[in-house]
């Protein structure tokens, strides 16, 4: 104990209320009652002291009467009497010189003066005698009496301790640490014992225990971790932990001493780590993964190797887009979750399975296409123009959500190769591996959907696997209320210890907890993770919580009361037994724990401890973040650019010396795509009828700042300066006045039919779209492509937004409060009687 300390020497502290007021009247003053008291106590001790005195000089009485009896002659007896009897004469003043009779040794009667009795040698012979006899029965019944004696005393003061002992009748109990450490470990010895038996042929527990870690995890040999310095009990690390305590009471302590040891047996871990402290110590580039789109050290990852099914699908789309759990019909984000689904096996259908494709053809493109794609699904009805407003409002909860997937770097040729967590959680190699999936509070709102993914997709995929009594992976989530609510999670407490699955999970507060997960699951969760390390709290409904999971027991209390009065018969002391039960720990108790200093609750019967963690320094061995360069949302390239792009550099490849260098890898002034002959596709197209609005629209397209004016005659795009637009427009009037008649322009599937009259030309100003920071040049040169039949139905995601807009009608007349819609996860737009699903 630290003396110096108040909060540990046991210190008694009375404290006044600064409220109190008044005085309260007593029938009598402190020192009547202290009098009385002492006086009471006083008596009470006395008769308790009569006890040891009576026990002494019973002995002694024994002793003397039996060492006088056998060391004493009758005669010697006598003489000691008579020598009394003169003390005893002279002390009250009789006569000295009257004589007496003394009988002698040898029989004979002598008379002799009374006063002369004490001094006659035979009396003074036999006295000695006698004074020796005492003197010995004293030291002899002392050495008896004594043992007696202190029995009694230490007899009565247990009986008087016992009285007023707490009795445990039932319920949990709270022990000091080295009790739990000397019980736990004594259950750990006979367990080992008992598995190393089981194996065929048995192994020698004294061998194996003097093995290398990693050779008895080989060998299937369990090797337990330890928690605050106290090991697990037998494999019971997959019955999960919970760590609760506010910020700096140590809960990275303990979780950074879980990763080391992690590390020596080479066990793998999921790490959501949102200070970067974790990936600061432990991350090795080598062996770890970090996932994180705003961190430079980002493997390259994508949804569609996750996804191998329909249901996988489903699983991911609700990790992506949450629902509150006491929201029993979340209606925009399971539209949203049906939408997301159903683009993204349309695009793995395409072959566009990545992240900028989800972006382009789902994030950001217009509803007509994104219903055209979904057209033979069971999303298109949430898509349609029908019900513009309800389908703005369902992507927008898909884009809060998802948002993050944007800048998710995809995986390309020659760079670092793709990262799939379900291949990753299925090799069963003891690396120990760690993915860390990082970020900080300040991307948060943006991360959060994208982190509860990985997380849910790390727990998914572990029971995906063969089961095992073996630990393979741990999950370690500081923090676990920052993240969306994981659907997994709880099956993954359920299942997960037999598939080598173990959690570790640390919370600040309860109330952040269930409003995270509902009431009903975070009281599951905390439920299902049975091993509890409890720190300091700020708040009162955890603290109570907590208090909770340490136990209660049913106890039998005594009371001691005083009574007193002017009579002594009225002065006692009572007792009187009650039966209660109490909670082992009060919640102020939690709430005032100083830092690093606790209570661990283990399962299986094991009681409740006090203990102190021991505060360790690591080294850094990396930053603990990296921000992007350039952060920006990841550049979505069309199939067919790719393919083109593949072709040149192959084509660079086999080139000899000309090499990639002197290949553009796009056309340039759109001088190649003026040079490509395009097939006319007319035959098999017909046309239909179309508005003078949609001709003047097809008769435009935008490349990059300048406008495109498509020539009557020759039908091909000529980009055109503000000064050159006269021109045309003077060449289209001397052509009209020459009454050469105008004829339709045909291309490809992307190719426009313009057919002037009256109006000459038409110009369009650029505009900015959701494609606007693509190279124009290469969308014309993928318009003026030769392009297949079965390709048109993807015609619109190759033009420019402004285009596609007034083809399509969304840019006249359009509700200003159309787009722009963006509602929070948590707080999902109202169906209006205008919105019309189109169902």
């Amino acid at each position: 104990m630290r003396s110096g300390d108040i909060r540990f020497n046991g210190q008694a502290a009375t404290v006044k209320h600064h409220s109190a007021r008044g005085r309260i009247t007593r029938n009598s003053g402190n020192f009547t009652r202290g009098s009385q008291l002492l006086a009471s106590q006083y008596k009470m001790t006395w008769a308790g002291l009569q006890v040891p005195i009576w026990i002494w000089l019973g002995t002694f009485i024994v002793l003397f009467n039996i060492f006088v009896w056998l060391g004493l002659a009758e005669h010697e007896f006598q003489l000691d009497l008579m020598k009394l009897y003169s003390a005893i004469w002279t002390w009250v003043g009789g006569d000295k010189f009257h004589l007496i009779n003394l009988t002698l040794r040898n029989g004979i009667v002598t008379k002799v003066p009374i006063g002369y009795v004490p001094y006659e040698p035979h009396v003074v012979h036999a006295w000695a005698k006698t004074v020796k006899i005492f003197l010995t029965t004293l030291v002899m019944s002392a050495f008896i009496a004594a043992p007696i004696i202190m029995w009694f005393i230490m007899w009565a003061n247990k009986r008087g301790s016992d009285m007023l002992q707490e009795r445990h009748n039932r319920g949990a109990l709270l022990v000091e640490r080295d009790v739990l450490v000397k019980t736990v470990s004594g259950h750990n010895r006979r367990k080992f014992r008992t598995e190393c038996a089981e194996h065929d042929p048995p192994y020698v527990p004294e061998l194996v225990a003097k093995a290398p870690i990693l050779d008895r995890i080989d060998r299937g040999i369990h090797v337990p971790y330890t928690i605050a310095g106290i090991p697990y009990p037998w494999r019971l690390e997959q019955s999960h932990t919970m760590l609760i305590g506010t910020t700096g009471t140590g809960k990275t302590t303990q979780l950074r001493s879980h990763v080391s040891q992690l590390r020596a047996r080479g066990h793998r871990a999921v790490i959501f780590d949102l200070t970067g402290v974790f990936v600061e110590t432990f991350y090795n580039p080598e062996t770890d993964v970090i996932l994180n789109p705003m961190d430079e050290r980002c493997a390259p990852w994508t949804l569609f190797d996750e996804c191998r099914n329909y249901a996988d699908f489903v699983s991911a789309a609700s990790a992506l887009i949450p629902s509150h759990p006491d929201d029993k019909e979340p209606f925009w984000q399971n539209a949203a979750r049906m939408l997301f689904i159903e683009m993204c096996l349309k695009l793995q259908e395409m072959g566009e399975a990545n992240n900028a494709a989800i972006a382009h053809h789902l994030m950001q493109a217009d509803l007509k296409s994104i219903n055209a794609k979904l057209d033979d699904t069971i999303a298109a009805p949430l898509t349609t123009e029908k019900a513009a407003r309800m389908a703005e409002s369902i992507r927008s909860v898909l884009n809060v959500n998802g948002q993050a997937l944007r800048f998710m770097p995809d995986p390309v040729p020659g760079g670092p190769p793709a990262f799939s967590i379900r291949d990753w959680i299925a090799t069963d190699n003891r690396d120990g591996s760690i993915m860390f999936i990082t970020g900080s509070y300040n991307d948060l709102e943006m991360t959060r959907g994208l982190f509860t993914l990985w997380i849910d997709l790390a727990v998914n995929n572990l029971m995906r696997l063969p089961k095992t009594r073996d630990l393979r992976t741990w999950y370690l989530f500081d923090e676990v209320h920052a993240l969306h609510a994981l659907p997994g999670i709880e099956h993954g407490l359920q299942s997960a210890r037999n598939f080598g699955g173990a959690f570790v999970l640390g919370i600040h507060s309860f109330d952040k907890l269930v409003a995270t997960y509902g009431l009903q699951n975070a009281t599951a969760l905390t439920g299902l993770a049975r091993t509890k390390l409890i720190l300091a709290t700020a708040d009162r409904t955890t603290a109570e919580k907590c208090s909770e999971f340490i136990g209660s027991r049913e106890v039998r209390q005594m009371d001691e009361a005083y009574s007193y009065g002017y009579n002594n018969t009225r002065d006692a002391s009572t007792l009187t037994p009650r039966t209660a039960i109490e909670p082992l720990v009060i919640p102020d108790d939690i709430n005032n724990l100083p830092s690093l200093h606790g209570f661990v609750k283990f399962p299986d019967g094991f009681p409740a401890a006090r203990i102190e963690l021991k505060y360790r320094s690591y080294a850094e061995v990396a930053p603990g973040a990296v921000p992007r360069k350039n952060f920006k949302p990841t550049e979505y390239v069309s199939p067919e650019d790719r393919r083109r792009q593949n072709t040149r550099n192959n084509g660079a490849d086999e080139g000899g010396e000309g090499g990639r260098e002197h290949t553009p890898t796009r056309p340039v002034g759109g001088v190649e795509a003026k040079e490509r002959q395009e097939p006319d596709l007319t035959a098999s197209q017909p046309e239909k009828p179309r508005s003078e609005a949609e001709k003047a629209a097809a008769a435009m397209e935008v490349t990059g700042s300048l406008p495109v004016v498509i020539d009557q005659i020759t039908g091909k795009g000529v980009a055109s300066s503000p000064t050159g637009v006269d021109a045309v427009r003077a060449s289209d009037a001397a052509t009209r006045v020459g009454g050469e008649p105008s004829k339709p322009v045909t291309g490809g599937s992307s190719s426009l039919d313009a057919q002037l009259g009256g109006m000459g030309m038409s110009l369009i100003e650029n505009r900015a779209g959701p494609q606007s920071g693509v190279d124009p040049t290469r969308g014309e040169a993928s318009r003026h492509a030769p392009e297949s039949r079965s390709d048109r139905g993807d015609a619109d995601r190759h033009e420019d937004q402004a285009t596609r807009e007034l083809r399509d009608g969304f840019a006249t007349q359009r509700d200003p409060d159309h787009h722009h819609r963006h509602h929070g996860p948590d707080h999902s737009p109202e169906i209006d009687d205008d919105m019309d699903m189109g169902m």
